[in-house]
């Protein structure tokens, strides 16, 4: 293997590991992670020395790549993580009783003028989380590899999450309190996630991967359909929407149903229009087929504990309407806080509270009447992720990190591939997550982050331009 290719494999690697290790979120092993992201950066830093291919002069690579010194998300990414490295640096702010306001405080930050954190040891995971994010990313969008071997590293992220799935039905079947049969957890998990949400925002997304890919199998027309990719590809997705559902988190479930109907509707949209008669009523009967497995799949196994996730408790009645009362779909008490999450931030503005600041601060914002929600498991975060980053972050730091998502977004809504099922179906993963972060955390996962950012990343040189013709093969 090229000295070009093999960093693509060694970023899917590093994302393999972390999705099927505790899906990222135990600090203590994502050692390996962040070894290889700092491999990964050294390589992307010297490739372009190496003379592996000439620049032309915008910076573009022939293999629809950039260089990195031309590149914007380079530069937004390192001052974003220069920021976290200085609220890290800053940190080891000490709680105290202040006698004459007569409650508990946090003294100030040794340079009061610069951004800080609370805990040291806290807030350097922030490093350990977007460090290999911004690493994988611009692998990806460094000519390393060309559109052959980007395709492959999507199609090995979408298998290995396949398989992930099945490992989480096998442990979900067998009705095992822990995790890999090995870690007793106390509350719900689905595969290597501990968070049942967790789970389902990763195989929605895996999910749209695996039906880009397979849609793209089905609609080209220069050379005959692979069956057998076809068929691993269905039961790829097939398995990560079951999993979704499975993972028993309510907008799991919803998320992957609509994921499910969008993509019946794409495949049949799209089929009559590219295919003859025959074909069309092939492809429908197949379609047909595949969500009569997906459903079967799903209430065979999981039916009665989904049905007790919606199944809302006898007090608890809708204000709205009648046909509401047999379904729960209450947020909990995200409400209360994000309303204390916006008041702490007014308090913090410009550098926020710093990583994982927020549930040091978050009783001083709430009622003492609340006080019992804070020893619930989960409630460390706003369950907001733009809100807690905001928070924690501050308009600078929250700021920074939209400018280095901007070139990875407008380079993927506004390329040449917007004809290519890849292009669809990822866009519409990618999309459903955004939403969920709205009222979840999945950004706070590293599995989840870092395979989201990379499908970002790669669409723009992975798909099929529109002026190819309807969707030349990939080779």
């Amino acid at each position: 293997m090229s000295f070009e290719k093999w960093p693509i494999w060694l970023a899917a690697g590093t994302i393999f590991y972390v999705t099927w290790v505790w899906g990222g979120l135990r600090s203590a092993w994502l050692s390996p992670a962040l070894w290889a992201a700092g491999v990964l950066l050294g390589i992307v830093l010297i490739a372009p020395f190496r003379g592996a291919r000439r620049p032309r002069a915008n910076g573009e690579q022939r293999g629809g790549g950039v260089a990195w010194w031309r590149d914007p998300f380079f530069y937004c990414g390192a001052i974003f993580l220069g920021y976290l490295a200085i609220q890290w640096w800053n940190a080891g702010r000490v709680q105290f009783y202040d006698i004459g306001l007569a409650r508990w405080r946090y003294s100030p930050p040794r340079h009061s003028a610069w951004p800080s954190a609370v805990m040291r040891g806290e807030a350097v995971q922030m490093l350990q989380w977007f460090f290999p994010a911004w690493a994988l990313a611009l692998t990806v969008r460094a000519p390393l590899a060309d559109r052959r071997a980007l395709h492959g590293f999507l199609s090995f992220l979408a298998y290995s999450a396949g398989l992930l799935a099945l490992f989480g039905l096998v442990l979900f079947a067998t009705g095992t309190p822990s995790m890999y049969w090995l870690a007793s957890v106390d509350h719900e998990f689905f595969a290597s996630f501990g968070y049942s949400n967790h789970a389902a925002a990763y195989f929605v997304l895996m999910g749209a991967l695996s039906f880009g890919l397979l849609f793209r199998e089905i609609f080209q027309p220069n050379r005959p359909i692979r069956r057998r990719r076809v068929i691993t590809l269905l039961a790829t997705a097939l398995l990560c929407l079951t999993g979704a559902n499975l993972s028993l988190s309510r907008a799991g479930v919803i998320l992957a149903w609509a994921l499910a109907c969008f993509a019946t509707l794409y495949v049949c949209v799209r089929g009559w229009r590219l295919l003859p008669p025959a074909a069309r009523v092939n492809l429908a009967a197949a379609s047909v087929g595949a969500v009569g497995v997906f459903f079967f799949a799903v209430a065979g196994l999981g039916d009665t504990a989904i049905r007790k996730q919606f199944t809302p408790p006898a007090a608890n009645r809708s204000a709205i309407s009648p046909l509401l009362d047999n379904v729960n779909l209450s947020l909990g008490h995200r409400s209360q806080f994000a309303r204390a999450a916006i008041a702490m931030w007014k308090d913090n503005p410009f550098y926020g509270v710093g990583g994982w600041g927020y549930k040091y601060f978050i009783a001083d914002y709430l009622p003492p009447s609340q006080w019992d929600l804070l020893a619930k498991s989960g409630w460390a975060n706003v369950h907001c992720d733009p809100l807690q980053f905001l928070v924690e972050f501050g308009l600078i730091g929250f700021g920074l990190m939209l400018a280095a998502l901007a070139p990875l977004t407008a380079a993927a809504l506004w390329c040449d591939t917007r004809s290519d099922p890849l292009w669809a179906m990822s866009l519409a993963g990618l999309i459903l997550v955004g939403v969920f972060s709205f009222i979840d955390l999945p950004f706070r996962c590293p599995g989840i982050q870092y395979a989201w950012i990379v499908v970002l990343a790669a669409l723009p040189r992975v798909g099929i331009p529109s002026q190819c013709g309807p969707l030349a093969s990939p080779r």
